[in-house]
């Protein structure tokens, strides 16, 4: 897991200072690394939640953002599927990004029991999320110190942005993100940030609708 721990910390350390940029406190930043443990989720409900959009808005993007999980979940628990729920809970609570490829990886090639499939799971989840957590709170602390002039929220769409531009790998995916930008940029005046929403989805169906008919 060591080569993924340096890509985690500035975007922990930004998680953690954007609550603080908007006005919460550390306790509120931290209480949503510890709750969410996903970082994209949390600069989205605390965006939201400083535009005063309605819960239903902000659960619905946190589900938008945090679909794929559905999938990694999916294909990752038949190896998981004999412990018990305890166990699997606590892995349902710390799948990230960095731990399902390198499970799903080494799962097929290795021939370990339950045990040893859980234990190198909670290995890499471990260190994971104790970092993640870390870096969130140091970002929370920072925010106390970080003048509120300096303006720091840009970081927000930023990291975003950055997050985005890394999936943008086929003209299905460009077609996707350009008209969901579009959409939501028509609809950025609709009440309860609507905008976002039915960016969202209409970015999704133009992107399915160039893979089956335009390509």
């Amino acid at each position: 897991m060591l080569p993924f721990l340096p890509g985690i910390v500035p975007f922990g350390i930004v998680t953690g200072f954007t609550p603080i940029a908007l006005g919460f406190t550390w306790i509120d930043s931290w209480l949503g690394s510890l709750f969410m443990f996903a970082g994209a989720a949390q600069l989205a409900t605390y965006q939201l939640m400083n535009e005063h959009a309605s819960i239903w808005v902000i659960l619905l993007t946190v589900t938008a953002i945090n679909l794929r999980y559905v999938l990694y979940s999916a294909s990752i628990a038949p190896h998981l599927a004999d412990a018990n729920r305890f166990i699997r809970l606590l892995a349902g609570y710390g799948l990230s990004d960095q731990i399902y490829p390198i499970c799903y990886r080494d799962y097929q090639t290795y021939e370990w029991g339950l045990e040893e499939r859980i234990a190198y799971y909670a290995g890499g989840t471990v260190l994971l999320w104790g970092l993640w957590q870390a870096c969130t709170l140091a970002g929370a602390f920072a925010g106390q110190i970080i003048p509120v002039f300096w303006s720091l929220e840009f970081m927000i769409p930023l990291t975003f942005l950055t997050l985005a531009l890394q999936t943008l790998k086929t003209m299905a995916h460009r077609v996707t993100a350009i008209s969901g930008t579009l959409v939501s940029f028509v609809g950025l005046d609709l009440p309860y940030s609507l905008g976002l929403i039915l960016g969202a989805i209409s970015g999704v169906c133009f992107g399915v609708l160039y893979q089956r008919v335009i390509r």
